[in-house]
């Protein structure tokens, strides 16, 4: 495994701009995002992104529903890309703080103790570890998103720019390839079969996922 790199910052005068930045530019996005969408639906895409940060919702259940109730695919994908990116910045440069933080640090330390076995159940992730943490970020895994995923690229020792870099891009693709499947799937659903007829096909798809991807853990728990 390659050496871990030390994420510890000793310029005290700017941590406040590295703890707001990240926020910064969410908001930014949001006000831009204001003036293309009915407030209605700036309101939904606001609440989901807040529900993406708050486990166990994850992209594969927030950008359905914002595609059902009438936000651009590609807008509920990019949104969440834009989240992941900057929770992404967010704990690159404020990683101390983060194991400062109540619930979230013991937790975050509990899962970087843990890591060698995590790491162990996914040795693909040290064998291409740039690649690799790009597919765990983009596949809907237990547990992935810009906490998790920098916590592994920390114990990989990749530096803060090579995981800023990967989050951004296996969230990008992992969003924009869920949306366009579910825009595919929509586009398929005949325009009268109404709102709850197309939550239903969306429930069966997503339980089908849900038992494969279950399935697939238990096989993997039981090799390991």
């Amino acid at each position: 495994m390659r050496q871990i790199e030390i994420w510890g910052d000793g310029d005290d005068t700017t941590s406040w701009l590295k703890v707001s930045i990240p926020f910064l530019l969410c908001g930014l996005f949001l006000a831009v995002v204001w003036f293309f969408l009915p407030a209605e639906q700036w309101l939904l895409l606001f609440g989901m992104m807040v529900a993406y940060i708050v486990p166990p919702l994850g992209r594969e259940t927030i950008i359905p529903v914002c595609i059902l109730c009438g936000i651009p695919w590609w807008l509920a994908a990019f949104a969440l890309a834009f989240l992941d990116f900057a929770g992404g910045l967010f704990m690159a440069w404020n990683f101390p703080l983060v194991l400062r933080i109540p619930y979230i640090g013991p937790w975050v330390r509990r899962f970087t103790e843990a890591g060698r076995a995590f790491l162990d159940r996914r040795p693909w992730l040290e064998r291409l570890y740039f690649v690799g943490l790009v597919a765990f970020l983009a596949l809907p895994f237990d547990g992935s998103g810009s906490i998790v995923g920098s916590v592994v690229g920390r114990m990989l020792g990749m530096t803060k720019m090579e995981v800023i870099s990967c989050i951004a891009v296996g969230g990008f693709i992992g969003s924009f390839a869920i949306a366009l499947g579910i825009d595919y799937v929509v586009n398929l659903i005949p325009p009268g079969a109404g709102f709850w007829v197309s939550l239903a096909v969306f429930l069966l798809i997503g339980i089908a996922l849900l038992v494969t991807y279950r399935s697939y853990s238990r096989r993997a728990e039981a090799s390991a």
